[in-house]
């Protein structure tokens, strides 16, 4: 099945900016992309597996091969199910997969508007373009990213609008 676009807009990043914004008794096949969107296909193409253009530059040893999940993460209505996030798998008590893996979380950030990305978590950080001023957080909820990064897509950006 192809991505079908499941996507809620109407904030000012173009589509609901955390998962747990799913309107209660929302039904999980309300939010079932089919597979994974062409926004984030395009992001794992030129970021992850390609060398992409803008600054900061990829660094060297950046492991090939990187297992990327994407659709449909844990099968209910979140970023995953509407095919707009990926899970990069790099550990963060390595330390060579954790510069990665700080890498691309930053990247992120600087890149978020080519991308219309709109959060990124990897290890004790998290981003997410409407949470306070847009500024970069510690995060302490245990293990949760410490195996990967979350990237995900707004609406527009899931779309390639």
């Amino acid at each position: 099945m192809a991505w079908r676009d499941v996507c809620v807009r109407g904030r000012p990043a173009g589509g609901r900016v955390r998962q747990d914004d799913v309107p209660r008794g929302s039904r999980a096949r309300d939010h079932d992309a089919g597979g994974p969107s062409p926004g984030i296909e395009r992001f794992i193409r030129e970021v992850v597996v390609g060398t992409p253009a803008l600054a900061p530059f990829k660094p060297r040893g950046f492991p090939a091969g990187l297992r990327v999940q994407t659709y449909p993460g844990r099968g209910h209505a979140d970023v995953h199910f509407e095919g707009r996030a990926a899970d990069v798998f790099l550990s963060f008590t390595d330390s060579k997969q954790r510069e990665c893996g700080n890498w691309l979380f930053d990247w992120c950030v600087a890149n978020c508007r080519a991308y219309k990305i709109q959060g990124v978590i990897f290890g004790d950080r998290q981003w997410f373009s409407e949470m306070a001023g847009g500024r970069i957080l510690p995060r302490r909820d245990g293990q949760a990213h410490y195996d990967h990064v979350h990237i995900e897509l707004n609406g527009d950006g899931a779309a390639r609008r």
